[in-house]
């Protein structure tokens, strides 16, 4: 149900405040969707590029598989993920995680009773599994970057398609009905005085 409009100077000072105070917004909202929409490329080609990073390394592993499959009784203890870290940064009012590093479980071994692969094989499985949890984080900040991109376009267009022509509408009406009272009490006052003049008061 539409707001009803009180056709008074206050209601016109009212809507004047409301349409200035839209139209100063207007433009920080653009901006931040300009943000929102430079960060989402910015992570996409991310995400591209780790991903394909991550598809050599998993091919460049497929070639010793034999091997990874040898250690893996011994391997699963070290490729436990004790956590994975991240910090937030701040885009455009949004926290977003950005990818730190994957802590490993640590559990010693001898040098001697492993083969001497072991330490390679180990190294370039951490190093596929940190890439998965990175694009993990960067889908991450991309769903967060494309919910505010979405928001703020639907604020943009509740401003832009909205409330800025019902302000205007408004201040048109109160205009129009103000113009027509004065109008009217300038008739009224011309009459009063002609009568005044006709009776000799």
């Amino acid at each position: 149900m539409a707001e009803r409009i009180k056709l008074n100077k206050v209601s016109l000072r009212e809507q004047k405040q409301r349409l200035a105070l839209y139209q100063r917004f207007l433009p920080a909202l653009e901006a931040r969707k300009q943000q929102f929409l430079m960060q989402l490329g910015l992570v996409r080609n991310d995400i591209r590029r780790q991903e394909e990073a991550l598809a050599a390394l998993l091919a460049a592993i497929a070639q010793w598989s034999a091997l990874f499959w040898d250690l893996e009784s011994l391997m699963r203890y070290f490729l436990k993920i004790d956590e994975v870290r991240f910090s937030l940064r701040n885009v455009a009012g949004l926290k977003i995680p950005r990818f730190d590093c994957v802590a490993f479980a640590d559990p010693s071994y001898s040098v001697f009773a492993t083969p001497y692969s072991f330490e390679t094989v180990l190294a370039r499985m951490r190093e596929a599994i940190a890439l998965r949890e990175e694009i993990r984080i960067l889908k991450e900040q991309e769903r967060i970057l494309s919910d505010g991109f979405r928001k703020t376009s639907q604020r943009i267009n509740l401003y832009e398609q909205r409330l800025i022509p019902d302000c205007r509408e408004a201040l048109r009406k109160i205009a129009v009905y103000l113009q027509d009272q004065q109008a009217a009490a300038v008739g009224v006052a011309k009459t009063a005085k002609r009568l005044s003049e006709a009776n000799g008061i």
